[in-house]
């Protein structure tokens, strides 16, 4: 019983806080970069062994299969962490609901399957979503006990688990594309990592399920996780209707070129961001209760995540011809623009997602939900809108309205539910989007007198000319120094 009670008791880790989420970052940012290293290798490679239509098809079923993986989580993994006091009678019962939820999904998959490629007039796609649905039921029965390894802060085994089994799932795609099996490598890879997760998860945390127990309290867990998962649903239809449109408006072909293209642009966020975001939404769980403490943290990380963000988004802009070219070679062309609207889009994503982490370590999960059907009906009525002017309309609907509506939006309706004032929001994001605007026009007009022949050389030459001008504009404004300072800091500390 003692050792049960380790695994759900948090006590322990309210003392030192900044220092663990520090560590537990560093260690997230290296994991991370090896996982990066190992994308940016796939892509380079399989940009080469296979053809857009094949990144086309399966990035047809992802959308259907992204959305059934929120279902599977059912928000429960967050109930998981965000509770102050869990049994293991209650994290039993997540345990089976979990797991029902992913069989269910799978079966569910299998049978839709036909009418997913009924509905792209693909006859491939059928048993693509159906082997693709086998990941909702391997997956399913590791739920909580990812949950458990997040709510007990180790990130260094979450990090391990991560590396080991996104490299398997590169290795078995790059082999099987070599073999010649063309869509189906991007098929198997993601069922691989799947597969090792859960064996790793399972084998990290040491701790088996009982059965279903009545009178757990499990009700409330089970109710935040519903509006969670409401949530979730409603921002998967936010993120994915974007390709949907795209694959609707212009085929396979030019679905091909934007998967790539996004792919390439979201790799600093779907690399760093989610699993940084877990750190940061552990970290302010156990200080939801102290308000001033909650504002004070949430405001300083939003602003170091702004900064971030607003680097790689002016890098990626000016390098984009650049990074298409070596990353994706000869006959990708078509992706450079696409490439560079989907760099300005990556403005929103951090700040928005942080700003959900804070509602969700509130408890605030409903109005998220409320946040997240007002979001997804502005971004389909602008992308109705620009699918008039075809492909390039939908990708410029999606990045203004994001940046213009969406993303301030969020940040106004978001002061109603956590102590962060808009006007704070504001005084700190300001210095940031004044800086990158500045950085982004000198950097450009640069271009246009100086380009080194070599394509990496020009990646890293204005990159770095971005990133002295973006801390030269930062350095003008107090707040924004400060928090610069501070980072630096904290990096000469621990690294």
């Amino acid at each position: 019983m003692q050792e049960k009670n380790e695994i759900f008791s948090t006590d322990h880790l309210r003392n030192g806080l900044k220092d663990r989420v520090v560590k537990s970052t560093g260690i997230t940012l290296v994991a991370q970069g090896i996982k990066l290293v190992l994308q940016i290798g796939s892509i380079a490679i399989l940009a080469r062994l296979l053809e857009p239509s094949d990144f086309g098809l399966v990035a047809m079923v992802s959308v259907f299969s992204g959305l059934a993986l929120q279902f599977m989580d059912g928000g429960l993994s967050m109930a998981t962490i965000q509770r102050d006091r869990i049994t293991h009678a209650q994290v039993s019962n997540l345990f089976w609901v979990n797991s029902a939820l992913g069989a269910g999904l799978c079966l569910f998959g299998i049978l839709v399957s036909p009418l997913i490629s009924l509905a792209y007039d693909e006859p491939r796609l059928t048993l693509v979503a159906a082997a693709i649905s086998l990941t909702f039921l391997i997956g399913g029965v590791s739920v909580q006990h990812e949950a458990l390894l997040r709510r007990q802060m180790r990130f260094k085994m979450l990090a391990v688990i991560d590396i080991v089994s996104v490299t398997l799932g590169v290795i078995v795609c790059t082999i099987t594309a070599l073999m010649g099996w063309q869509y189906w490598a991007l098929v198997i890879s993601p069922i691989v990592s799947v597969l090792v997760k859960t064996i790793m998860r399972w084998l990290s945390v040491r701790w088996i399920p009982s059965m279903i127990s009545r009178g757990s309290g499990v009700r409330t867990l089970l109710s935040f996780g519903f509006n969670l998962t409401g949530a979730n649903f409603i921002g998967y239809f936010s993120t994915n209707i974007t390709p949907f449109a795209v694959g609707y408006v212009g085929g396979a072909q030019l679905l091909g070129f934007y998967n790539r293209a996004y792919t390439l642009t979201a790799i600093p966020s779907s690399q760093l961001l989610p699993p940084l975001m877990n750190v940061m939404q552990s970290a302010l769980t156990r200080v939801k209760d102290d308000q001033e403490r909650l504002r004070r943290v949430a405001l300083s990380l939003m602003t170091k995540i702004a900064m971030v963000t607003m680097f790689v988004t002016i890098a990626m802009f000016v390098t984009a011809d650049w990074i298409v070219w070596i990353f994706l070679g000869d006959g990708w062309e078509s992706a450079i623009d696409m490439f560079r609207v989907l760099a300005i889009s990556t403005i929103v994503t951090p700040i928005t997602t942080f700003t959900a982490v804070i509602m969700v370590a509130v408890g605030e999960a409903k109005a998220l939900m409320k946040w997240k059907a007002i979001t997804l009906t502005i971004l389909s009525v602008s992308i109705a809108i620009g699918s008039y002017w075809g492909v390039m309309g939908v990708l410029f609907a999606h990045c203004l309205s994001g940046i213009f509506i969406r993303m301030p939006g969020f940040l106004a309706y978001s002061t109603m539910y956590q102590p962060i004032r808009l006007s704070e929001y504001v005084s700190s994001l300001f210095p940031i989007f004044f800086s990158a605007i500045a950085t982004l026009m000198i950097s450009m007009v640069a271009r246009n007198y100086y380009e080194p022949s070599s394509a990496l050389i020009s990646i890293i030459l204005y990159s770095t000319l971005t990133g002295v001008l973006f801390l030269l504009f930062l350095s003008f404004f107090s707040g924004a120094r400060r928090e610069v300072m501070e980072s630096f800091a904290l990096l000469k500390k621990y690294i």
